[in-house]
């Protein structure tokens, strides 16, 4: 009987990464397989299931503000008492899933309610309601692309023009602003942040990337990079924060405000992956891995990515099962990674999800011989 490894990611706007990794555990032949369970977060959707799974947390919510007006929606975090510890995933404040599509516009979208969230945090721990020392923040999924300046706003920022004239905290008016105002707050915990992908905020494959996802258009590309920059030069005049430093590019810059607030640790997905889910000691006769969709920015940092580059150095062959894979990238992978889409199986992979991994599984069943002599 071999140990097959299920390491996948959330399917973005299908299931999360444990629903997933519950389907596999639920379709594998147990009489070819002992099957270990251990979904993975990169940071984005579905990051705070993949922390209940792991760790002890008690959900919360709290009523917060939504990133295109004045209206609430409800917030889910995790509160670990015993090491008083909150996971928050970015995607459940600011997420695309939480902005319908008519309201996409990020040159006015802003990060605000994830201020609010962090005040009610800091008063809930002020007040004795429970214990909080450190919050670990998944980044991704995000619809937003206002360097988290709006969060920083409910804690007092401000934006001015040349002329002294207070701004609107939103990017369409970053190219007009002149000057920052900000005294950092006494806050009662640390941050730490995960990343899911590895990018510089400006410049060659920088966060201006994902702007047409969070639905930007060509025309807004220009102002949103010129509005960075702008905004970037005056954090680092005024020692705010240095904006240059690597992987500011994830969550619409989101991590600029949060370590404007309040110092914080960044760290990438991947040693998220490997070492507080613990998925490096793992020594699998096989692996079966994937998202959503794979392609050349799943090697930037995200699950997938993370989970072949380990196993690949071990030589454990990996099953890339996705919903859809890059044709190009697909070419590049190396011998011991097989890629699999459920397209090929199923024709409407999304409505029919759980047919299409009962498949999947019958084929992997099948491919036991050809997996275990590179093994």
């Amino acid at each position: 009987m071999k140990n097959i490894l299920i390491a996948v990611n959330s399917f973005k706007g299908t299931a999360d990464a444990v629903e997933v990794s519950k389907l596999f555990d639920k379709y594998l032949n147990k009489s070819l397989f002992h099957v270990l369970q251990k979904p993975v977060s990169d940071g984005g959707d579905g990051f705070l299931e993949v922390c209940k799974f792991y760790f002890d947390l008690e959900i919360l919510e709290y009523s917060i503000t939504t990133p295109f007006n004045e209206s609430t929606i409800e917030c889910k975090v995790g509160l670990d008492r015993n090491n008083k510890t909150l996971y928050i995933e970015s995607a459940e404040v600011l997420g695309l899933k939480k902005i319908s599509k008519n309201k996409r516009h990020p040159l006015s979208l802003s990060s605000k309610g994830f201020g609010d969230l962090l005040d009610l945090i800091s008063r809930d721990v002020d007040e004795l309601k429970y214990e909080a020392e450190k919050i670990i923040i998944g980044v991704g999924g995000t619809g937003t692309i206002d360097m988290g300046l709006g969060l920083c706003s409910q804690f007092g920022l401000k934006l001015f023009d040349e002329y002294g004239s207070e701004l609107e905290v939103l990017p369409k008016n970053y190219n007009d602003v002149a000057d920052i105002e900000f005294n950092k707050p006494d806050l009662p915990f640390s941050f730490e942040i995960i990343l899911d992908v590895n990018n510089h905020l400006l410049g060659d494959n920088g966060g201006i990337l994902f702007a047409h996802q969070k639905g930007a258009s060509n025309a807004d590309l220009n102002i949103i990079e010129s509005g960075w920059g702008n905004i970037a030069k005056i954090l680092k005049l005024n020692k705010l924060t240095d904006t240059d430093k690597e992987l500011y590019g994830a969550g619409g810059g989101i991590s600029i405000g949060l370590n404007i607030l309040a110092d914080s640790k960044i760290k990438t997905a991947k040693d998220f992956i490997l070492h507080d889910l613990k998925i490096d000691q793992n020594e699998p006769d096989m692996v079966i891995t994937g998202e959503g969709s794979f392609d050349e920015q799943s090697f930037m940092g995200k699950g997938a990515g993370v989970i072949i580059n380990l196993f690949e150095e071990k030589n454990i062959p990996v099953v890339l099962c996705c919903g859809k894979i890059d044709p190009f990238v697909s070419e590049k992978l190396s011998m011991n990674v097989f890629p699999m889409e459920l397209k090929t199986y199923i024709n409407d992979p999304i409505n029919n999800f759980e047919k299409a991994i009962e498949i999947a599984c019958n084929e992997i069943s099948g491919m036991t011989d050809i997996l275990t002599k590179i093994s």
